[in-house]
């Protein structure tokens, strides 16, 4: 046994914590217990837990690879820093908290460190982690690390990869990272940097993909930029840059250039023709084209920022930090304010459960108040149909407009038509944008057409958002959303048409009738519903954009083909949806019982906002019950506080909780996960909500299982799939690697007590250590890694 020196169990279904006896393998180089989200039909999903004490003796180990486990361990596992011969250290995606240590200077032969999304806070330990001088690739994206970049990480000079994207990062872009000439990928988007872009950073000749999008960068495009001789990705929108382009964006001189984001900001001139590249412009003040779309939110219109430029004052800081230099205008985060945010904490702790309540009975008041206006509000006259039908005038929104391609533009007389003049027998529903109807057109397709409240869109501003609508919604492709097929803007109407969803929508499916008949979702069904709806919610926060909050998830929102596959609707900027940076409205949005209730402290939607309403949906698809529901008793019961009474009432609570629809039939222990997530998504307080992206690297995972459920479940690692106890085929190394095969002797049918104080004598192994593969692709832009 103890001449072990490879060993690779990825996606082998192990549960529980580490069993003592692996400790024995102290020859052990190499050990993989993780997970690889990207690979398709790989196998069960590990889910590791516990403190990794048993790991501690592995004292000759060089690579630990424990990616999207459940650790979930409040501080950085300590049993690590007795691995001094550790090169390549995986803990992304495992559920710890608490601060990267200064201990992890002791590992000094890392070249590989990948921390990223977990719940680590603090500040990055820059001294720490400059004096490991052999780093080459350093993961510690979507943490709570505040603080500013550390400059003594640019003594890291053989630094190829470098991730610190979606944290609460501050202060100026490190000049020091100039000395980086190695770098090849910069991920920085979505911190709150300040400041230019340091003129020192034309010394990264190395570098393929630096994005540094989604920040608060202020100053003018450097020329060098497109000049630096690798680049391949450059994301830059949603800062504060300005001044003319022409000068700087000359394609020609960046012939590896393949990717160009640099919306929504403050560029000025002739908006430039690029070709031959991917390239995203929009929403900047280029003449003749306005000033920034409502797309972008920003403290200040192009006249005020370009006036404000030129009296030499610099940018509002982002909330929450101050001025610390008026040159550079660079902010930091502000002392006394976070001390302030502490103290209004620890109150809104004390007495979270009497604000919730009152925030239920606002909703619920502003949910009625809502309904009686919509009753109350006066007729809108549409035009003379017959008149148009017979060659009567239609002012067209085009005219003057150049509609996004990809989409088609229908007339008004193909939509009278189709709607049979709008008949009321057509009329399907209706939403946040206006009525639906179904139309039926010429080739036999029928199709989902909305009709906007031409009180809303009559006006000038009421066609620019029309049109901000069109756009957007035009650049929004996935699977899981519903996909616009084409828009009218003539005859006095603003127009929607979409591909046409066949059974309805969920609400009904769960809680009413489908075509007459009583559906039942089977709780695999409903697993996959709950997967649908992640991935397309996650796509319009990660992938889509500029990012789309969508505001109002709710079952109702959620529509299915004739396969039963669950696509999201109802999403754009017609309800002044903007971006995903915090995003302040004073008018009611959503739906009552699926508000967050953040939403009544602050007047704040962000990502989190649809985290909580999807962590709704995903009771009621549970459940089978709705939102808010009446008992019988004097007041109606909240689904959260319902479920959470009820796992609370007992150790083994699920029966008493999931649709006796099912009678039964479901898997327990995929259900209590799904019941974790769903209340976990769910929680009053945001910054414990998960993004979308984690709900679907756990929900995938789930259903990937669900096709082949484990025979039995055990509290220590056990597996869900039998493995040959002769020559396995495993899979080493990183990207570029080889597979070797490898003869083991292990009876894995033993390894599923409460620990492995039996671990079978294992044949003399000797396979050579893989070797890590070269940094991530640069194929395409990336908005997370």
């Amino acid at each position: 046994m103890g001449n072990i020196i490879t060993l690779n169990l990825t996606h082998t279904g192990l549960r529980g914590p580490i069993p003592l006896a692996l400790g024995r393998l102290t020859l052990l180089k190499y050990l993989d217990l993780g997970n690889d989200k990207t690979c398709e039909g790989c196998g069960p999903w590990n889910r590791v837990t516990g403190d990794l004490t048993a790991l501690g003796t592995l004292v000759n180990l060089e690579r630990l690879i424990l990616t999207s486990n459940e650790l979930s361990l409040s501080t950085f596992p300590t049993a690590i820093f007795q691995l001094t011969k550790l090169t390549d250290l995986r803990l992304d995606n495992t559920l710890i908290e608490g601060g990267i240590p200064l201990r992890i200077s002791t590992l000094h032969n890392l070249q590989y460190l990948y921390l990223g999304n977990n719940s680590f806070g603090g500040t990055i330990p820059g001294s720490a982690l400059s004096s490991l001088t052999n780093l080459k690739e350093l993961s510690l994206w979507g943490n709570s690390l505040n603080g500013v970049l550390p400059p003594e990480l640019g003594n890291l000079v053989n630094l190829t990869y470098l991730n610190a994207n979606k944290n609460n990062l501050y202060g100026g872009l490190p000049p020091e990272y100039g000395k980086l000439t190695l770098l090849k990928k910069l991920l920085l988007y979505k911190n709150t940097f300040t400041g230019p872009i340091p003129d020192t950073w034309r010394g990264m000749t190395s570098m393929q993909d630096l994005e540094i999008n989604v920040n608060y960068l202020y100053g003018g495009l450097p020329s060098w930029l497109l000049k630096m001789p690798a680049i391949k990705i450059l994301q830059l929108g949603n800062n504060q840059l300005s001044g003319q382009t022409l000068p700087v964006l000359n394609i020609s001189t960046a012939p590896s250039l393949k990717y160009l984001y640099a919306d929504c900001n403050y560029l000025e001139g002739v908006r430039p023709k690029i070709d031959n590249i991917t390239a995203a412009l929009d929403y900047n003040c280029w003449e003749n084209e306005g000033s920034l779309d409502s797309a972008c939110v920003r403290a200040l219109n192009c006249l005020n920022f370009q006036l404000a430029v030129s009296n030499g004052k610099c940018p509002v800081c982002p909330s929450g930090q101050h001025m610390v230099n008026t040159t550079t205008c660079i902010c930091f985060r502000d002392p006394e304010n976070s001390s302030k945010k502490l103290a209004i904490a620890a109150i809104v702790g004390g007495v979270v459960g009497g604000v919730f309540l009152l925030l239920l009975v606002v909703a619920f008041f502003i949910f009625r108040a809502r309904k009686k206006s919509r009753k109350s509000q006066p007729a809108v006259s549409h035009p003379d149909y017959f008149q148009i039908e017979n060659g009567g005038s239609t002012r067209s929104l085009s005219q003057s407009w150049e509609a996004p391609g990809g989409v088609h533009h229908f007339s008004i007389k193909e939509i009278i038509k189709a709607t049979n003049r709008f008949d009321k027998a057509n009329e399907i529903g209706e939403g946040g944008f206006g009525k639906v109807f179904v139309g039926k057109f010429p080739c036999g397709r029928s199709l989902a057409i909305k009709q906007a409240c031409i009180a809303d869109y009559s006006s000038e501003t009421g066609r620019g958002q029309f049109r901000n609508e069109v756009s957007l919604l035009s650049r929004l492709h996935h699977k899981n959303l519903v996909r616009l097929e084409g828009f009218c803007d003539d005859g006095g109407q603003q127009i929607l048409v979409y591909e046409y969803m066949k059974l309805g929508n969920l609400h009904d499916l769960l809680h009413g009738n489908v075509q007459g008949k009583h559906v039942t979702l089977d709780w695999y069904k409903r697993l996959e519903i709950a997967v649908n709806v992640a991935q397309g919610l996650d796509y319009l926060h990660s992938f889509a954009h500029p990012p789309v909050i969508h505001r109002d998830v709710k079952p109702s929102n959620i529509l299915l083909d004739d396969n039963l596959v669950a696509k999201v609707a109802d999403f754009g900027i017609s309800k002044e949806t903007i971006e995903m940076g915090t995003h302040v409205s004073t008018r009611p949005v959503g739906t009552a019982g699926y508000w967050d209730p953040q939403y009544f402290l602050r007047l704040q939607l962000t990502a989190a906002s649809d985290v909580y309403s999807y962590g709704i949906v995903l009771l009621e698809l549970i459940t089978g019950r709705k939102a808010i529901e009446s008992d019988g008793l004097e007041e109606d019961t909240n689904i959260v506080e319902w479920t959470r009474a009820k796992m609370e009432a007992c150790q083994d609570a699920l029966h008493s909780i999931v649709d006796p629809r099912l009678e039964g039939d479901y898997p327990k222990r995929i259900f209590k996960y799904l019941v974790d997530l769903a209340l976990k998504c769910a929680s009053f307080e945001r910054q414990t909500r998960p993004t979308m992206k984690y709900v679907v690297s756990v929900l995938e995972p789930l259903l990937q299982e669900a096709e082949r459920p484990p025979q039995r479940s055990s509290q220590s690692l056990s597996f869900s799939r039998p493995l040959s106890s002769s020559t396995t085929e495993t899979k080493v190394g990183g990207t570029g690697s080889s597979k070797s095969t490898i003869r083991s002797d292990i009876e894995f049918s033993n390894l599923t007590g409460d620990t492995w104080d039996t671990f079978p004598t294992v044949a003399s192994t000797r396979t050579e250590v893989p070797q890590r593969g070269q940094s991530p692709e640069l194929e395409k832009p990336s908005s997370t890694i």
